[in-house]
């Protein structure tokens, strides 16, 4: 017997934070950004692992015997490698991955490998060669691109792969790189389904990373919302204000961040303009994309700007929260984003059977728009299944209809647990029509 055997109820409970106590779910714990020899914090070497690992694993799922990674989110997910977001999908650097074999690294050669070479040592100098670049050739585009496969199928070869024969997964492409792909016989596949499945389930140093990322936006919205946003300051300041915000607080990447205030708001411009801010104007301040690295946060916010709440803003915000309400109700591991999309009322989705992005919901991590979107035009007929530590964005919208000028967006986002979720979005709602925050979701 053990001295814990006796304890009270209450002195068991002291030892929760061993027992029962998850740092990477709890948005309120959240580590510094330096390295330090205290604390373990995120270990990148170990979210790599775990990263390329899935990758691995859904390429044996669903029988793909080398991967061919062109799109810079995809590339970092599976390397750890990052070339800022220029570079993202213009096929100067691409990636081999095999089931059973370290990575291959097509990186454009001179400086720009160099600086791989000095930073990035677990590509090792068997593991690394030149890219082939063609997209911008213009009289060589053929030649190019046909060296580009070339090369690509020597290294499947020299790794046991035979890309004419087994089958090479592709995540993007341009359409002349893949026809001249397929007319040098090789066996290309689409791996679309296979990357969203290794990328849907996060690491605790993901959720780690995301909740990083949220606790930017969350600081960004209160300097908005207490300082930015005023009467007779243009959307578009308040635009550049969070962004430069964003930035010191360390954020490496912004872009997608949407201020529309007053009348803008209803039809609700996705975007930012030189409109002034009004005394008692709306406002929808939608951040996201500010990457720590490589992970986002994407998260909308709405209040008044420089008065109270008229009655019909108050109605229309209330409206706004009983949409989120109803879809986070639904959200829990082995419910499905058909169980969210009927939680909507029908808008345009139904009758045309596709995405608005109005009642909206969609994954997100190393990068934006992940893997699957939530809509009623087709998630209701072809619904995903919620796993745990799944990580979403849930986007909800009202308005005071046709004619009016006033919108109001809330989004959320949120790690799935097999209970239900935890909320790392933080910043609070608006008291003035939806209570403190303590009665928020429950």
């Amino acid at each position: 017997m053990s001295l814990r055997d006796n304890w009270s109820d209450e002195e068991k409970s002291w030892d929760y934070f061993r027992d029962g106590f998850r740092h990477e779910n709890s948005a309120r714990h959240i580590f510094g950004q330096d390295g330090c020899d205290w604390q373990e914090r995120i270990n990148w070497a170990r979210m790599r692992e775990y990263r390329l690992g899935r990758l691995q694993w859904a390429m044996k799922k669903h029988d793909i015997q080398v991967l061919l990674l062109n799109f810079g989110e995809n590339i970092r997910y599976a390397n750890g490698t990052w070339d800022y977001n220029w570079k993202g999908n213009n096929g100067t650097r691409y990636l081999l991955i095999f089931q059973d074999k370290k990575p291959y690294f097509f990186d454009t050669v001179g400086m720009d490998m160099e600086v791989t070479r000095m930073y990035c040592p677990w590509i090792t100098e068997d593991r690394l060669g030149v890219a082939i670049s063609y997209r911008f050739a213009i009289g060589g585009y053929q030649d190019q691109c046909k060296r580009y496969w070339e090369e690509i199928r020597k290294v499947c070869i020299d790794n046991g792969v035979d890309i004419k024969k087994d089958k090479l997964g592709l995540d993007v492409i341009d359409i002349g790189g893949y026809e001249i792909g397929k007319s040098l016989g090789i066996n290309i596949v689409l791996a679309g389904q296979a990357i969203n499945d290794a990328r849907y389930v996060k690491n605790h140093d993901e959720l780690e990373a995301l909740k990083i990322a949220a606790a930017y936006t969350d600081m960004a919205y209160w300097a908005a919302k207490y300082e930015f946003a005023k009467p007779g300051v243009r959307e578009r300041e308040v635009e550049g204000q969070v962004v430069n915000f964003m930035y010191k607080c360390g954020a490496q990447h912004c872009w997608g961040t949407n201020v529309a205030s007053g009348g803008n708001t209803n039809p609700y411009i996705r975007a930012f303009t030189d409109k002034l801010i009004r005394p008692g104007d709306m406002i929808i301040l939608d951040i996201n994309t500010n990457h720590y690295y490589g992970y986002v946060c994407d998260t909308v916010r709405s209040w008044v700007v420089g008065a109270k709440m008229s009655k019909k803003q108050i109605d229309v915000y209330k409206r706004c929260y009983d949409y989120m309400l109803k879809s986070l109700s639904a959200i829990k591991a082995g419910n499905t984003t058909g169980d969210i999309a009927k939680a909507w009322p029908r808008y345009y989705d139904n009758t045309y059977k596709t995405c608005t992005l109005v009642q909206f919901g969609h994954t997100i991590g190393c990068g934006l728009y992940e893997g699957f979107w939530i809509a009623q035009g087709f998630s209701i007929d072809y619904p995903v299944e919620l796993q745990e530590n799944m990580y979403l964005a849930i986007e909800t919208y009202a308005s005071d209809g046709p004619g009016g000028d006033t919108g109001v967006r809330i989004e959320e986002n949120l790690v799935v647990t097999k209970d239900g979720f935890k909320l790392f979005s933080l910043f609070p709602l608006e008291e003035e029509a939806v209570g403190t925050p303590d009665q928020y979701y429950k």
